[in-house]
């Protein structure tokens, strides 16, 4: 007999009448599965064993019995469970390579200490960037020529250089979890989500110029190497004031780098251009293709090791209402996966850009804030924070 994903998934938390592994009464989270094996209950979306077949278009009489023999009440006894935080998550098996001589020190900048928290006069016009402390549009958003996105897929090794990913060693949360974007030398930006739970500062590091996380050394199939990956100490978060998690508003924030990057880049690492010209300011970015990268589940339920990405194309409000019942903010964009790519913002990529390419050049126009539950079967929008919003809190907040 076979049952189909959609009528297994809507039915599997009622399943509890079926189950045959038990709780182990040491604690509230663990479990006994079918093999004798200790494990830990979670949700079905937190493992990735029990999820894979679960979203099979069909699934066998001995899957079936599988996943009701490892389901209790709400929850299933998950051997190899992902990390779960109310931020993000990423895989257990991940293993993040501690700090230590294979990784670069930063190279400080040289330039001089801006004391006032207010930007100076722009020298490059309108039609880019409004504050001497953003780089010129030849120092940013640029991609290798030979670089094209195709579909949903890992990135090249030196694609998307701004993508910046959040390393955490928070006392429950621990590997990369969020993703960033570097907009200049010293500031990444990112959703608030991702940082307002640390103790302190100490709990995050951002790795600069990474592509492959289980990797001391990154390189590609085609002996293709990257210089070697930057860890930054964080000096301090800054949380827009007006921030609710529980509503996901104005969900950003900056993190300020201890040190400064030297406006040198390496050819690993380059900012991402901000979306702050007049022409753009003005931009609705509705119905129009757009990116997404970070390091978060794949089509498989699994955190993904690769920085990848994949396009998407903005949902415009009426059409989000439509298909959520729920009204857009003004200072929120809307994407939805295409036919041919399932593929949308999901796990592990929260603050992590919702980028566009524009004469060649990309630009910053949104942070992840959360996905459709990452089911890939049935697309849903996400939601992103519109950084156009927050020019103005950027500029204020963002010193040399």
């Amino acid at each position: 007999m076979k049952l189909t994903t959609c009528l297994f998934l809507c039915c599997i938390l009622e399943m509890s009448r079926w189950t045959s592994s038990q709780k182990t009464g040491k604690s509230e989270n663990e479990c006994i599965a079918t093999n004798g094996r200790h494990a830990k209950l979670v949700s079905i979306m937190n493992c990735p064993e029990l999820l894979n077949i679960a979203r099979k278009p069909t699934i066998t009489t001995v899957e079936e019995r599988h996943l009701k023999a490892h389901t209790l009440g709400n929850h299933v006894c998950c051997e190899a469970p992902m990390i779960s935080t109310t931020a993000r998550s990423t895989s257990a098996g991940r293993s993040i390579p501690e700090p230590d001589a294979d990784y670069a020190d930063i190279p400080l900048a040289t330039t001089d200490i801006i004391p006032s928290n207010r930007m100076p006069a722009s020298d490059y016009g309108e039609l880019f960037q409004p504050s001497s402390l953003l780089p010129k549009a030849n120092d940013c958003g640029l991609e290798p020529a030979s670089e094209r996105i195709i579909g949903g897929n890992a990135t090249k090794i030196d694609q998307f250089r701004w993508t910046v990913a959040l390393d955490y060693n928070h006392h429950r949360w621990k590997g990369v979890l969020c993703g960033g974007s570097l907009i200049n030398t010293r500031y990444v930006l990112t959703a608030a989500h991702c940082v307002d739970f640390l103790r302190s500062e100490q709990d995050l590091t951002l790795r600069l110029g990474e592509w492959d996380i289980e990797q001391h050394e990154d390189c590609d199939g085609d002996g293709n190497c990257n210089p070697k990956v930057i860890l930054a100490k964080v000096e301090r978060r800054i949380i827009h004031p007006e921030y609710k998690r529980k509503d996901k508003i104005n969900d950003i924030a900056l993190i300020r780098m201890k040190q400064a990057l030297s406006k040198t880049y390496y050819s690993h690492i380059l900012p991402i251009c901000m979306p702050f010209s007049t022409e753009l300011m003005h931009e609705s970015f509705n119905n129009v293709i757009v990116s997404v990268v970070g390091w978060g589940l794949n089509e498989n339920g699994t955190g993904s090791r690769y920085k990848i990405y994949t396009n998407v194309t903005t949902v415009d409000p009426e059409r989000y209402k439509y298909e959520t019942g729920k009204s857009l903010k003004d200072n929120q964009i809307s994407t939805k996966s295409s036919n041919d790519t399932l593929r949308d913002a999901c796990e592990g990529d929260s603050g992590g850009p919702l980028q566009i390419q524009m004469n060649g050049t990309y630009y910053l126009i949104g942070i992840v804030i959360h996905g459709p539950r990452c089911d890939f079967r049935i697309p849903q929008p996400s939601v992103y924070t519109r950084v156009t919003s927050y020019k103005d809190w950027i500029l204020e907040n963002i010193t040399d």
